[in-house]
C-alpha cells in the first residue's frame, strides 16, 4: 500500500517559530539602536537577557498552541493563544527580574515596552494573514505507516478467507504477538472470517479508506499507547462498523508498564529510568503548560495509559467493553459498537474537576472536586456496575478507576474540599443527601428520586450517621433523613445529623472509602 505524507495540523509549525524569532530579533536591535536603554553599549548589555527571554517566549508559545497552522484555525482562537502565551512570557520575565538580584540592573520598563511592542507587531502580522487567507477545515495528518491490510471479496453470506491469506495472517500474528493471541482472536473475534479486517496502524487515514459497514469486526494489532488522537481514531473505527460490530484493540496498561521497566536488565538504574518515564510520559502530557511541547516532541507515541482511560475513551467513542485479557505484557479488549461517538468533550486531565450532578428541582449543576480517578473514568460507571456491582457503603468493588493518591485523598475527604465553593454558591448545603451523577441517580427507586430533587444535596450525607452497607440500605438511610426533614424541618434535622456525623468521625474513626 502506497503511503502518503502530510504535515500534522496538531504540531507547531517550525516556519512560524522562525518568523517569530526573526521579527523579535529585528525589533530588539531596532529598538535598542533607536532608543538606547543604557548609555554604554546597550546592545552588548541586553543581548544575553534578550535571547533568554526569546527562549521563554517560544516555550510559552508552544505550550499555548500559538504556532499551530493558522489555516486550520479561526482568528479568535489564534488571538487567544497568542495573548495567553505572551502574557505568560511577560509574567515569567518580570518574576525573574524581581527575584534574582543579578537582573536588577536591567530596566523593567524596557522589558515591558519591548514585550508589548512584540505582541502588537505579532497581532498586526496575524491580522494581515487572516485578511488574505480563509481558515480551512482541519484534516488528519497522514504519516508513513506499516499496515497489514487484507480484504477479501464479501458475499451476501459470510465465509472464511482463502488458505493463502489465512497462512499469512497466522504467521504474522505469531511472529509479532505469539500463538496465545492467535488462539484468542480465533476463538473470540472471528479472525479468519471474510467480514473481519486485520490492521496494524496508528493512522486514522488507514481506517478512513475502509468502506462503512463492510466489516463486522476490525482488529488493530498496534498499541493504543502510540496513537496521537485516540478519541478520533476510535470514533473513525466506530463509523466503519455496524451496530453490534466488534473492535479489538490492545494497549500497555500502567501496571504492565511499571513491571516492564522495573523488571528490566539494568538493575542499577531501573528506578531512575522509571522515575524518568513517570515524569515524561505521565506528568508532562497532563500539564497545560507542557502538554503541547510533549506531543510535539513525542508525537504522542509511547504514552502511559491506564486501563480506566483506555476503556473510558472506548465508551466515550460509542463502544462497550465485552471481553478483556492480558497476553504477553499487553492488555487486549473486545469492544462492541452500541451507539454513535460523543461529539462534545471537556478537559479530562485537570487536577480540579467540575462534575455534573443532579440537584434540587432536578436541575444539573457542577460539583467541584479534586481528581481522584484516572481520566475518562466517569464513562465507566455502567461498566463497573454490571461487572462488579457495589460493595459495602455503596462503592464499586475493585474500582480500578481510582489512583493511588486518590485513595488517600478520599479516605480523609480531602478531595471534597473544593465543594465548599458549592456551599457558598448556594446549590449545596452543609448536611444533605450526596449529589449524584445521572448514571448513579438512575439506580435509585423512582419514589426516592422524586423526593431527593425536592431538597438541596449536602456536603455531609446521612451515610456517615447510619453507615449503611448496600445500595438498598443507602436509599433507606437517605429516605429516613428526607422524611425527617419534611416532618420536623430542615434546621432541627440537620443539627441532629451534624452532631451524629461529627461524633462518628471524631470518636468512631469513620472514614470514607
Amino acid at each position: 500500500m502506497k503511503s502518503m505524507i502530510k504535515k500534522h495540523h496538531s504540531n507547531p509549525l517550525v516556519i512560524y517559530m522562525i518568523i517569530n524569532v526573526i521579527v523579535a530579533v529585528c525589533l530588539f536591535y531596532f529598538t535598542v539602536g533607536l532608543l538606547p536603554f543604557t548609555s554604554q553599549n546597550p546592545i552588548e548589555k541586553y543581548t544575553l537577557p534578550f535571547f533568554i527571554f526569546l527562549f521563554g517566549w517560544l516555550f510559552f508559545g508552544i505550550s499555548f498552541k500559538k504556532y499551530l497552522n493558522f489555516r486550520k484555525r479561526k482568528l479568535k482562537h489564534v488571538a487567544k493563544s497568542c495573548l495567553k502565551a505572551d502574557i505568560s512570557a511577560l509574567a515569567a520575565g518580570l518574576i525573574l527580574l524581581i527575584i534574582f538580584p543579578e537582573f536588577n540592573n536591567y530596566s523593567k520598563i524596557a522589558f515591558i515596552s519591548f514585550s508589548t511592542l512584540l505582541f502588537v507587531v505579532e497581532t498586526i502580522l496575524i491580522s494581515v494573514y487572516f485578511g488574505f487567507h480563509e481558515a480551512e477545515v482541519p484534516t488528519e495528518l497522514l504519516l508513513d505507516s506499516k499496515t497489514v491490510h487484507y480484504e477479501t471479496t464479501l458475499n451476501k453470506e459470510d465465509h472464511f478467507v482463502n488458505d493463502e491469506v489465512k497462512d499469512f495472517m497466522t504467521s504474522y500474528i505469531i511472529k509479532h504477538q505469539g500463538k496465545e493471541l492467535l488462539n484468542f482472536l480465533q476463538d473470540n473475534a472471528g479472525l479468519f472470517l471474510s467480514s473481519t479486517l486485520l490492521i496494524n496502524t496508528i493512522e486514522r487515514f488507514n481506517i478512513e479508506k475502509v468502506s462503512k459497514t463492510r466489516y463486522s469486526t476490525i482488529i488493530n494489532l498496534h498499541q493504543v499507547n502510540d496513537i496521537r488522537e485516540i478519541n478520533i481514531f476510535f470514533a473513525t473505527i466506530n463509523e466503519r462498523l455496524p451496530y453490534g460490530g466488534m473492535f479489538v484493540g490492545c494497549f500497555e496498561a500502567l501496571q504492565q508498564r511499571k513491571r516492564r521497566i522495573l523488571g528490566g536488565k539494568n538493575k542499577l538504574f531501573r528506578e531512575t529510568i522509571y522515575l524518568r518515564d513517570f515524569i515524561i510520559f505521565r506528568v508532562l502530557p497532563k500539564l497545560n503548560l507542557t502538554r503541547e511541547l510533549y506531543f510535539w516532541i513525542t508525537a504522542g507515541k509511547g504514552r502511559a495509559l491506564s486501563k480506566a482511560e483506555v476503556f473510558g475513551r472506548a465508551y466515550f467513542s460509542g463502544f462497550e467493553i465485552a471481553h478483556e485479557i492480558q497476553i504477553g505484557g499487553l492488555s487486549y479488549f473486545i469492544a462492541r459498537k452500541t451507539k454513535e461517538p460523543l461529539r462534545i468533550e471537556s478537559a479530562h486531565y485537570s487536577f480540579l474537576l467540575a462534575l455534573e450532578r443532579v440537584g434540587k428541582g432536578n436541575e444539573l449543576f457542577k460539583v467541584y472536586k479534586i481528581r481522584t480517578m484516572y481520566p475518562y473514568s466517569s464513562y465507566l460507571q455502567g461498566y463497573l456496575y454490571n461487572k462488579n456491582n457495589l460493595s459495602e457503603g455503596g462503592k464499586f468493588q475493585h474500582d480500578f478507576r481510582i489512583t493511588t493518591l486518590g485513595r488517600f485523598l478520599r479516605r480523609y475527604w480531602l478531595d471534597e474540599l473544593p465543594m465548599l465553593a458549592n456551599l457558598l454558591k448556594g446549590n449545596m448545603k452543609l448536611v444533605g443527601v450526596r449529589p449524584l451523577s445521572k448514571q448513579y441517580f438512575s439506580l435509585y427507586s423512582e419514589e426516592l428520586q422524586q423526593q431527593r430533587v425536592r431538597h438541596k444535596p449536602g456536603l455531609l450525607p446521612p451515610f456517615y450517621a447510619d453507615m449503611p452497607k448496600s445500595l438498598e440500605e443507602i436509599q433507606a438511610s437517605e429516605k429516613k433523613y428526607l422524611d425527617a426533614c419534611e416532618k420536623h424541618g430542615l434546621f432541627l434535622t440537620d443539627l441532629h445529623y451534624l452532631a451524629t456525623i461529627l461524633f462518628n468521625i471524631l470518636f468512631k474513626k469513620v472514614r470514607s472509602k
